[in-house]
């Protein structure tokens, strides 16, 4: 396994130094795509630094390149562990028993010598997220007419190439988040984000580049979070969408925050409201819960929400209002109202816990009472568990009465119920989407057939009157040398012949005449005739005149009369021969 190790050299190149089989096999100094050529080189899978700093503000195509790589690169900073940073220098007298001023290639050797021996700290400079970003790769804007015939090709394209990715996703069973883009109706790209690292989703999902559509997967950048000052339950109101609205509500029913981003993905929500505490309670403002929301529930271990009827415009200015905080957008006060609305829902256990025992517990463990609450709990259960978590200052020994007489697995029953109808409707609502996407896709198929049909028609078309047009052209030509000829030599060996002119023969004609009704010399030798077909010597026909070549004539006359004569002197020793034998 190799590993790299770099540093900055002057003028914003890296020196660096590759480690491999226990040795250091290549080193030198770098521009940052120079560096790239290296990872395909030897396959590195560990990048070394001394400051992820320097990394992050003069090595971006770096990074970028490793959130594209087909596998994972670990990047170690040498410098830290769990206490405190140390000096490169430091680390190499400790454990190589060298002082010395390092040069910043001497830096990258050293720094891949420790990381192979294990010393470092692994950063994360990526989630454990994956993007898979269909999206078109030429521009409509140009196209003139044909603008919207391309358009629509590109869309089905993304939209095909999307159903592909879905399918091998689910196959995969790989949790998802996927968002669309639409242009006039038209889809402009897909976007994928796989809660999955980069290396697994490779198998299953392949990059790709056509003509006209790509296909990119790449890893999502590590965000810095803000770690909480204390544990507090939280709910959290979403309204999801190409926008997604975020609102944060604590269970005494404060408004902390609300925010609008595009192309929000789960992760995105979770680390957004982490700084703020722990979601109990996800919220949305339709009776049937989006797929969205209901995987964030799920994710987070979080219970999840939902009116009994879907919140009119009305309503959800109203509870906006009730909450006194000002939002900015739609999405804010959609998923501020479906938050508002779950408050109240748990309002009035939330106000007998706080009234019966408030005095006997504390904050912390009413907001643990509050959120087993909202996960089923009766109230005296939920206190009783809240009361577990008093610790090792002092133990408190009270006495709850038990709110309800039925048993438990009733309403566990019943919630089981309610979960499997839940899921029954989204599968039905899944399968009529698929139905339709089939119907759509049949429906283009069809269409693509009936181009290709017409296409290789007009293709065949094309070909004949090709074919044709050369005929006629050759055709032509020939006539126009014909013509040249006949304009040269008229008068002397063509002349000009009307059908009046022209004789019917049936024998008996004199040399030189042309006969209509004649097809060959031996037409002629058949009938006793002189006369010559004038298909044999015609070189032009006009319609009622006749270009005739009198060369052709004079030569076909001498053939005939010569043939003519043989044909009486044999007639004549046949009659001898015949008279003899008798």
């Amino acid at each position: 396994m190799a590993i790299l190790g770099i540093d900055l050299a002057p003028k914003g190149d890296f020196a660096y130094a590759v480690w491999e089989n226990g040795a250091v096999v290549e080193t030198g100094i770098s521009e940052e795509r120079g560096l790239l050529q290296l990872f395909k080189k030897y396959t590195v899978r560990t990048l070394a630094v001394d400051n992820v700093g320097e990394l992050v503000q003069h090595g971006r195509l770096i990074i970028k390149a490793l959130g594209r790589l087909p596998y994972i690169v670990n990047v170690v900073e040498v410098t830290r562990d769990v206490e405190r940073y140390t000096k490169v220098e430091e680390l190499v007298a400790r454990h190589f028993g060298i002082h010395k001023r390092l040069t910043p290639t001497d830096t990258a050797k050293y720094l891949a010598i420790l990381a192979a021996g294990g010393v470092g700290t692994r950063v994360k400079m990526f989630e454990e997220e994956t993007v898979i970003l269909i999206h078109r790769k030429i521009s409509t804007t140009s196209g003139g007419m044909s603008r919207n015939r391309f358009m629509r090709n590109i869309s089905h394209r993304i939209k095909s190439l999307s159903l592909q990715v879905e399918n091998k996703l689910r196959e995969a069973k790989l949790d998802y988040d996927l968002f669309i883009n639409e242009e006039s109706g038209e889809i402009t790209s897909a976007r994928f984000i796989v809660y999955a690292n980069r290396e697994i989703v490779r198998r299953y999902v392949k990059p790709k580049r056509s003509l006209d559509v790509v296909v990119s997967i790449y890893s999502t950048p590590a965000r810095r979070r803000e770690v909480p000052t204390h544990r507090r339950y939280l709910i959290v109101g979403v309204d999801p969408g190409v926008v997604t609205g975020v609102a944060i509500l604590t269970l005494e029913g404060e408004v902390l925050d609300t925010t609008a981003h595009r192309g929000f993905s789960r992760g995105d929500v979770l680390r957004y409201v982490s700084q703020w505490g722990m979601p109990v309670l996800v919220a949305t403002d339709v009776r049937e819960p989006p797929e969205f929301v209901k995987r964030l529930a799920t994710m987070c271990g979080a219970v999840l929400y939902a009116p009994t009827r879907d919140l009119s415009s009305e309503e959800k200015a109203q509870l906006v209002e009730k909450s006194g905080w000002h939002v900015k957008t739609s999405h804010e006060r959609d998923a501020l109202a479906a938050a508002h609305r779950a408050y109240l829902e748990f309002k009035p256990k939330f106000e007998k816990i706080v009234k019966e025992f408030g005095n006997i517990l504390e904050f912390s463990q009413v907001e643990q009472a509050k959120a087993l609450v909202i996960r089923g709990y009766s109230i005296a259960h939920a206190v009783s568990e809240a009361l577990k978590q008093t610790g090792e200052r002092e133990t408190k020994v009270v006495y709850v009465p038990i709110e309800k007489p039925c048993p438990p697995t009733s309403e566990e029953v019943y919630t089981r119920v309610k979960a499997l109808e839940y899921e029954n409707r989204q599968l039905e609502k899944e399968l009529e989407n698929l139905q339709r996407e089939y119907l759509q896709l049949k429906r283009y198929v069809e269409e693509e057939k009936w181009r290709d049909l017409k296409y290789r028609e007009l293709q065949n078309r094309i070909e004949n009157l090709s074919k044709s047009l050369l005929e006629k052209e050759n055709e032509i030509h020939n006539l126009k040398k014909a013509f040249v000829e006949i304009l040269t030599e008229f008068g002397k060996r063509f002349v000009l012949v009307h059908l009046s002119e022209l004789v019917e023969c049936r024998g008996g004609e004199p040399v030189g005449v042309i006969c209509r009704n004649l097809e060959s010399i031996e037409d002629s030798i058949a009938r006793g005739s002189l006369g010559v077909p004038l298909k044999l010597v015609t070189r032009l026909d006009l319609g009622q005149l006749y270009v005739v070549d009198m060369d052709l004539v004079r030569q076909l006359t001498r053939e005939i009369s010569r043939r003519l004569e043989d044909r009486d002197i044999d007639l004549k020793k046949i009659l001898r021969q015949y008279r003899g034998f008798v």
